[in-house]
């Protein structure tokens, strides 16, 4: 999705507050590229700059996967919400948790590097025979 179509979304999700809309309109920008960078930081581990520039045209698109465009859309949303009133702010967290679900994925599959292997069950302290009379049982 490109920077203009993200902030058509954005306007779409809150279309029920048209009397907001001047309000927020000029933190779009800012809100979208917040949640950019949430996700340029989960998958390839940095911030806006350099390989991941922040969005400025209306023709400039987040260099990531397009299945993760949508969290940017669903973060700016929130942040516009979470500045409302009880009521507005509640029906936000929907769109925070879908935000926060994306991103998970992203962070599961091991974003630009692939996923790394994780390993369960290994005991975090050194060796212990078991013996409960030992000292430092169990951890020696």
């Amino acid at each position: 999705m490109k920077l203009l179509e993200l902030q058509d979304y954005v306007l779409f999700q809150t279309n029920n507050d048209v009397d907001d809309l001047g309000d927020f309109t000029p933190y779009i920008n800012g809100y979208i590229n917040e949640g950019y960078d949430r996700l340029v930081e989960a998958y390839a581990r940095t911030h806006l700059g350099g390989e991941y520039p922040v969005l400025s045209a209306p023709a400039d698109e987040p260099n990531l996967p397009e299945w993760t465009h949508l969290a940017i859309a669903y973060w700016a949303t929130w942040l516009i919400y979470r500045n409302g009133n009880p009521n507005k702010q509640q029906r936000g967290l929907q769109f925070r948790a879908s935000a926060e679900e994306i991103k998970a994925k992203v962070l599961s599959s091991g974003g630009i590097n692939g996923k790394a292997d994780t390993f369960h069950n290994i005991p975090m302290f050194p060796y212990s025979s078991g013996k409960q009379d030992e000292p430092g049982y169990p951890y020696k």
